[in-house]
């Protein structure tokens, strides 16, 4: 496991900076909130942190990888197998079923699935999913379709999980199961987890929260 080192990153988009050279430290095991307004600039931030998306200044260090001098391929396959994504919307792919998504990274790797069965089978366990394998994502609540979407993330043993509101589309009772879900990743494995998110509550089940404002660190806890 390794720290994450944001250092001096600025944004700008259309010539307006979004971004204020922002700096801080994700320890290896921590549980980081990122809160604020619309428009704060957090899931910018959370895209330059992940590698998604590059700073126009500053860097980002994974461990002793600065992501952000990576080349376009070495960057994918960061991404792939060391960073983990959820995004609000689950991105699962409607014409595979809940298994076939789960094993999609290592597929599109063109790695043997058997490598990953047992991997795949303690993740569907810990996220409640053995009776929906077989099942298509339109007919999951979005609960499930969320939990899915954390499995496949997970299946690479990533270093850092990544979450851009990963209970904006949920209801109450299933937004704090996803959370507690994740919480138990975190102390259970180690694994970091980075989430962006509006939800005051969501923020209880970290150690960390920064929030942002119009692009600038006002909080740091």
């Amino acid at each position: 496991m390794a720290d994450i080192i944001v250092s001096n990153v600025k944004k700008s988009f259309d010539g307006r900076e979004i971004l204020h050279s922002l700096s801080f430290t994700v320890h290896s095991g921590d549980f980081l909130s990122i809160t604020g307004e619309s428009g704060s600039g957090k899931s910018t931030l959370l895209s330059i942190m992940g590698g998604v998306m590059r700073p126009d200044s500053g860097s980002v260090t994974v461990g002793d990888v600065d992501i952000a001098a990576l080349s376009e391929k070495e960057l994918a396959k960061m991404r792939r197998t060391k960073l983990g994504f959820v995004y609000q919307f689950f991105n699962l792919i409607p014409t595979m079923n809940v298994r076939d998504n789960i094993f999609l990274p290592i597929r599109l790797d063109g790695k043997k699935v058997a490598d990953y069965r047992a991997r795949a089978e303690e993740l569907t366990t810990l996220m409640r999913l053995e009776k929906v394998l077989e099942s298509y994502p339109s007919t999951l609540s979005g609960g499930e379709q969320q939990r899915v979407a954390i499995a496949r993330a997970l299946l690479y043993d990533p270093e850092v999980i990544f979450l851009d509101e990963p209970t904006g589309n949920l209801d109450s009772e299933n937004a704090r199961n996803v959370m507690e879900l994740l919480a138990e990743l975190n102390r259970k494995y180690g694994v970091t987890v980075v989430q962006v998110t509006h939800s005051e509550q969501g923020t209880t089940y970290g150690n960390r929260v920064i929030t942002i404002q119009d692009g600038s660190i006002v909080k740091c806890l």
